[in-house]
């Protein structure tokens, strides 16, 4: 449950620690991305069987149980971020912790938006952002954030929603991620080690609509970050196994083929069903 985590008084976001470890966590986040970059990067480790075991018992072990991210869409972010908002939690916008702590900013501006900040952060861990970063982080409200997430969700972004171990909402913050600079996200892809969770949905290609890869103004295939489309007798395939319904194949189709299908009786992690699907 993101927002809903149910107790004797009701709804509430489930984040029990002590204030002064938010704060000490928050101070620490970005040198954590650092050095997982490094293990994830360094490929001597992964020639030998040793090494690689060992970063793999400290990636499955250690790190990925602790906090882990499961892939959410746009809508189900508003639903979340406005019931954050009506409940009076902090929200806080500001530099991407994997960016930070690996030097790797990108340059310029994108249509009056700095690309590096792109990291929210909820609660007493956003209140823990904000006391240690007062310039680089900074309270932010629903609307405007709303609007942020669209915008680099339509440009190619995984919207990616992080917790802590499997506990009901303890949700902590959300980030748009793209493979060469998320850290997590990158080691999935490189290291096979599960970072990110499957989502809500999960893609369907219409083969009679679908042009096919190599045929298609977009090419779906090359816009997956997640592998999970690839050309098949011409056509575009979705291998569901990888799937992580994070929408970019759906979002740009031109032609309609490719879709967003709702899993049946599937819960996220983090997110109360009733908060982000409401209908049922």
């Amino acid at each position: 449950m993101f927002i809903a985590h149910v107790n004797r008084k009701g709804l509430s976001l489930h984040q029990k620690i002590p204030f002064p470890l938010d704060v000490m966590g928050s101070r620490l986040e970005y040198l954590i991305m650092k050095l997982l970059g490094k293990l994830t990067d360094a490929e001597w480790l992964y020639r030998n069987d040793i090494t690689k075991n060992a970063v793999n018992w400290l990636a499955n072990r250690v790190v990925i149980p602790l906090i882990h991210g499961e892939v959410v869409t746009p809508e189900e972010i508003e639903r979340i971020v406005r019931r954050l908002e009506e409940e009076g939690h902090t929200i806080a916008l500001g530099l991407c912790e994997c960016r930070h702590g690996e030097k790797r900013m990108e340059e310029g501006l994108e249509e009056g938006r700095d690309p590096n900040y792109t990291c929210v952060m909820i609660g007493d861990w956003g209140k823990g952002h904000l006391y240690n970063y007062p310039h680089d982080y900074r309270p932010i409200s629903a609307d405007e954030l709303l609007e942020i997430t669209r915008f680099w969700f339509d440009r190619g972004r995984v919207i990616n929603a992080w917790g802590c171990s499997t506990l009901h909402g303890f949700f902590i913050s959300y980030c748009h991620c793209l493979p060469q600079y998320c850290v997590p996200l990158r080691h999935q892809l490189l290291r096979g080690n599960v970072v990110f969770y499957p989502g809500y949905n999960y893609a369907l290609i219409d083969e009679e609509l679908c042009q096919g890869p190599e045929d298609c103004e977009f090419n779906c295939s090359l816009h997956c970050h997640f592998g999970a489309i690839a050309a098949h007798q011409g056509k575009a395939k979705v291998d569901i196994s990888r799937c992580h319904g994070c929408g970019q194949c759906f979002l740009h189709c031109p032609t309609g083929a490719a879709r967003g299908v709702r899993k049946e009786n599937y819960e996220l992690i983090y997110c109360a069903k009733d908060v982000v699907y409401p209908e049922g």
